[in-house]
């Protein structure tokens, strides 16, 4: 029986391979985009699931709160966090800390030669971090690796770039020229999918040594990212209660006499990757975002949805040509029921064939997918079991969905009415057809109207002003091996580097624009202004910083090399002037201030972006700092970067020897804030053309075959006088009407489902009805020109041709 199944399904097949090709080609193209999309969100999804205790890992967020305000809310805890926890509360089983640290890293060779390295991913932590996270040793023993002071575990990527193929264990390295380690492990290189990513990791007695144990017991230093491990089965929010009763009984004293609050939150480590926007995060580069995961996987739906729409419509369509071919099957004895296994069968076999396509389609594009999302999507997913599971439920679903209507239409057929050819076309059959092709084009403008709106949105991002020059700037990261005499060198450097032929001016900082500011501590009006110290971040400056970004100065001045004792001066910008209550920037000058040290201001900048903006504006202190300095940002005036580049070698060899130069763009540095919201909007955007493709497959192949049946119609209406476009306007008419249906269901969808997205950005912009017209009036073009194709053929046909038989 399934053998005849098969032989009948491939000669209609083969009796209709136009129509055979467009639901294979639209099938497998909705099957690809959907399982590109799908994989990746497992991938986005994935993030930190490698570590065995993931779903009892929490990190601890904490949030500032001042004068019943939030201030902030930061990624990284205080030090003392950790100890309370594990020793006030029997649910929490382990407790580790990472402090993250940068500089140069050394390794001198058994010739004497030295290997360095500017290592931007490293951490302090406590010996515990193997018991809570899965971070596997290959060599060495991980209860004892960071026991004790100046101990150093390495990833095996460290391992072959400062030792190739020795044994490093028990050798020494040296961090910025002034402390050594013995590496005593090497661990497996991160995987991509961590939140979480180093290459060296410093034992934190290291740093309790430094620190005078300050690193064990702080409660005001919150540079710790800090993870619990909790017992298997703890209820979470019961331990989240008793934990704030916690720290209402033992700290609430102070809060209450600084006017402040401070939370610590327990954040699953399984939803930090697409769920936290958190200041201080390990990779916020790298960060995912859970409502750009949740509209592509919206998106894939659609998709599979619209080409299954297709095939449904197409072949209910198309069952009245088959109507004989039913009626002949059941005068000869054959049952409903295996005339409705007989459609499905077909509808299997154009979806496997469709999800063989897939599987072609999705390996060859699987590579520029990866590039396009920005993401380093193994292609060891395409291996995996759950992907060929999920090619399989695909092929199911889509067969009995696309399946089933048509075969129970084609089965219902009445042998004595088929035959003497009264098959009437039923009113439902038409409401639903129509259904499913507004339902096509309401996704399809509404796909359109957010791309748009997503490019728009990222487009002012951009171009928005900043209140700050990042043009033509190239940035050298300082060096992290200094000595005494660096104060000078760094005068000496600038100045050599000014004689350079292009270059316009150095400024030294600890920060650059795009920078996340760590440097934080509390600052409070001598006199006046609220009665407790406003939390504030400080970017150490020198006296060019100022005019080398074009900030605008409203108050007072820069800071200046001529005046004496500037380091017991201060800079604010607006934005911390309206927080420390001055009603007007002027009335800040000459005022003085604490912040660790009684300061005076001595000017108030006007607000710039720090940051992207997807941030507001945060208040900021400026304090003067010309030799403790992260970055060298060079102003240029030649676009000749090469050789500008090349001529900072020497000078900085001369002055800074043992330290790699390393460098970046400013502008595409700050920019690169916006490379996951570009790389959305590209994905976005290029399957949202996908889907309207698929779209306009159908309403083509529902258009051939509308425009066949009416053939003799059309021939008459010529004969009877008809013009050619008086033709292509009949037969469009309908399919435009459903189009122009689908955009008033579109347009308020779309508006609210963008407004909301465009709520989470400070800075955004508004949507205008125009955009929704033109997204409408694109889709309808683009409908009638997969209309107008086939009914322009049908038009220009000879009506002689088409009636000469009657």
């Amino acid at each position: 029986m399934l053998k005849n199944y098969l032989t009948s399904a491939f000669r209609n097949f083969l009796r209709h391979k136009s129509f055979t090709l467009l639901n294979v080609i639209s099938l497998s193209l909705g099957m690809a985009a959907s399982l590109l999309i799908w994989q990746y969100v497992k991938y986005e999804r994935s993030f930190d699931t490698f570590h065995s205790k993931a779903k009892d890992i929490y990190r601890i967020q904490y949030n500032g709160w001042q004068n019943g305000k939030l201030r902030f809310e930061c990624a990284a805890a205080v030090p003392a966090v950790g100890p309370a926890l594990k020793n006030n509360f029997p649910e929490v089983k382990q407790f580790t800390r990472l402090y993250p640290v940068s500089g140069v890293v050394s390794y001198e060779t058994p010739n004497h030669d030295l290997i360095s390295f500017l290592e931007q991913k490293m951490q302090i932590t406590d010996p515990a971090v193997f018991e809570v996270f899965d971070f596997k040793l290959v060599n060495g023993n991980q209860q004892t690796a960071l026991q004790g002071p100046d101990k150093a575990v390495i990833s095996q990527r460290a391992a072959k770039k400062y030792f190739g193929e020795a044994d490093p264990i028990g050798k020494t390295i040296s961090w910025n020229g002034r402390r050594k380690f013995e590496v005593t492990g090497i661990f497996k290189d991160i995987p991509q999918n961590s939140h979480i990513k180093f290459d060296i990791l410093f034992s934190y007695q290291t740093l309790n040594n430094q620190t005078k144990n300050a690193s064990e017991t702080a409660w005001g230093w919150y540079d710790f990212n800090t993870y619990v491990l909790l017992q298997p089965g703890t209820d979470v929010k019961l331990l989240q209660a008793k934990w704030d009763d916690y720290l209402l009984k033992t700290r609430g004293e102070e809060w209450q006499k600084y006017s402040r609050r401070e939370e610590f939150i327990l954040q699953p480590l399984l939803g930090i990757h697409l769920h936290a926007n958190l200041l201080q995060e390990s990779q916020p580069e790298e960060r995912g975002d859970g409502d750009s995961v949740y509209a592509l996987t919206i998106i894939a739906l659609f998709i599979l949805v619209i080409a299954w729409v297709n095939y449904i419509n197409l072949a209910t369509a198309k069952s009245f040509d088959r109507a004989n071919e039913v009626g002949v099957r059941k005068v000869m004895g054959a049952e409903k029921g295996q005339l409705i296994k007989q459609f499905l069968a077909e509808s299997f076999l154009v979806n496997f064939l469709a999800a063989l396509l897939a599987v072609v389609i999705v390996r060859l594009a699987w590579p520029a997918f990866s590039s396009l999302s920005g993401r380093s999507i193994p292609i060891e997913y395409f291996l995996q079991k759950d992907f060929w599971i999920l090619i399989a439920s695909l092929l199911a679903a889509g067969a009995l969905l696309s399946g089933s209507y048509p075969a129970l239409v084609l089965s219902s057929f009445k042998p004595v009415t088929v035959l003497k050819g009264k098959v009437m076309r039923t009113s439902q059959g038409n409401i639903l057809r129509k259904s499913l092709v507004v339902f096509q084009f309401v996704a399809s403008v509404m796909l359109i109207s957010g791309s748009i709106i997503v490019y728009q949105q990222l487009n002012f991002m951009k171009n928005q002003n900043l209140g700050v020059n990042i043009n033509e700037t190239i940035v050298l990261k300082g060096p992290g091996v200094t000595d005494s005499l660096y104060a000078q060198k760094i005068e000496n450097f600038r100045a050599g580097i000014l004689r350079i032929p292009g270059i316009k001016n150095m400024t030294a900082s600890t920060n650059v624009p795009g920078d996340e500011i760590f440097w934080a501590n509390g600052i409070k009006r001598l006199v006046g202004g609220p009665e407790t110290a406003i939390s504030g971040y400080t970017v150490g400056i020198d006296h060019d910083y100022v005019s080398s970004f074009n900030l605008k100065i409203v108050a007072g001045r820069s800071f200046d090399v001529q005046h004496q004792n500037e380091r017991k001066k201060v800079i604010l910008n607006r934005a911390m002037a309206e927080v420390l209550d001055f009603k007007d920037p002027k009335m800040a000058v000459g005022e003085k201030v604490i912040q660790s040290d009684t300061l005076e201001i001595v000017g108030v900048l006007e607000n710039y972006h720090q940051m992207s903006l997807k941030e507001t504006v945060a208040p900021l202190v400026f304090r003067y700092a010309p030799d403790f300095s992260n970055f060298y940002a060079i102003k240029i005036e030649s676009k000749d970067y090469q050789r500008i580049l090349a001529s900072l070698e020497e000078p900085w060899k001369t002055y800074f020897p043992g330290n790699p130069m390393d460098y970046f763009f400013l502008d595409k540095f700050f920019n690169r804030q916006y490379e996951s919201d570009r790389q959305f909007g590209q994905v976005f955007s290029i399957f949202t053309g996908l889907a309207i493709f698929i779209a306009c497959l159908g309403l083509f192949g529902l258009a051939s075959f509308m425009t066949i049946q009416r053939t003799k119609e059309i021939g008459i209406r010529k004969a009877l006088g008809s013009t050619s476009a008086n033709i292509i306007l009949l037969l469009s008419k309908g399919f435009i009407q459903l189009v122009l249906v689908a955009n008033l269901i579109a347009w308020p969808l779309a508006w609210w489902i963008m407004n909301s997205w465009l709520r989470s950005f400070p800075y955004r912009i508004d949507i205008h009805p125009v955009l929704f017209i033109v997204a409408g009036m694109g889709v309808v073009i683009i409908a009638f020109l997969s209309v107008g194709f086939q009914t322009f053929k049908a038009a220009r046909v000879n009506p002689a041709n088409t009636l000469k038989y009657e």
